[in-house]
């Protein structure tokens, strides 16, 4: 088994209702609201909208979770294939609702963003998905 300290914005985030939300909160040994440096945009994909974290150096905050995951092996790998080719897992400082400083996994963005992909100015993709009436983008699949 392996201990991971992850920072999840989207559809990764354990109350996010999702598939892949339930996969790592079946893995949590911890979680708390946190933020890290960086922009969100909105993308439109399949059956919902997922984000993408990009400018991680930018002075703006994206709100999500960090969570200590125990994996097992081979675990890391599935999701960064789940996540594909379009992010790259970074390591990055985490600030924790307790005001605790810390490094995590995060996914970025790397590739070059569709178009249409929305800005989410407040950094808090749940919000907004909540504040717009839009649907979180959801696989079709059981944790894959």
């Amino acid at each position: 088994m392996r201990r991971v300290s992850l920072f999840v914005y989207g559809t990764l985030q354990p109350h996010a209702g999702t598939r892949m939300g339930q996969w790592i909160a079946d893995r949590l040994e911890s979680a708390e609201p946190a933020r890290v440096p960086g922009r969100i945009r909105a993308v439109k994909g399949g059956n919902g909208w997922f984000p993408a974290l990009v400018s991680p150096r930018s002075g703006a905050r994206v709100q999500g979770t960090l969570c200590r995951l125990v994996l097992r092996p081979g675990e890391l790998a599935k999701l960064d294939r789940y996540e594909g080719r379009e992010y790259r897992r970074v390591s990055l400082p985490v600030r924790t609702a307790s005001g605790r400083s810390a490094r995590a996994q995060v996914y970025c963005w790397r590739v070059a963003l569709p178009d249409a992909a929305l800005v989410i100015r407040d950094g808090n993709y749940l919000g907004w998905l909540e504040r717009t009436g839009r649907q979180a983008f959801t696989t079709l699949r059981n944790g894959a």
